[in-house]
């Protein structure tokens, strides 16, 4: 594990790679997956399995709220 992986699982509990091998059994099963993540540089890159924009915009709104949601909450 590098100094960034050991400073993010610190700070936030657990590593990138520790983060997507917990969920990974749960979203190899899902139907569609959006994925946003910023890389070293600080530029942010989307990725999505869904064969349509809507269903991704709509999944990144519901994924805003509930955020905003958890915020609230804490």
């Amino acid at each position: 594990m590098d100094y960034f992986e050991a400073k993010r699982k610190k700070e936030r509990g657990m590593s990138n790679a520790e983060f997507l091998n917990y969920y990974y059994p749960e979203l190899v099963k899902s139907k569609t997956i959006v994925i946003v993540n910023i890389d070293e540089n600080d530029i942010i890159s989307t990725y999505q399995t869904s064969d349509s924009q809507i269903r991704s915009v709509g999944m990144l709104e519901i994924a805003k709220k509930q955020i905003l949601d958890d915020m609230e909450n804490d």
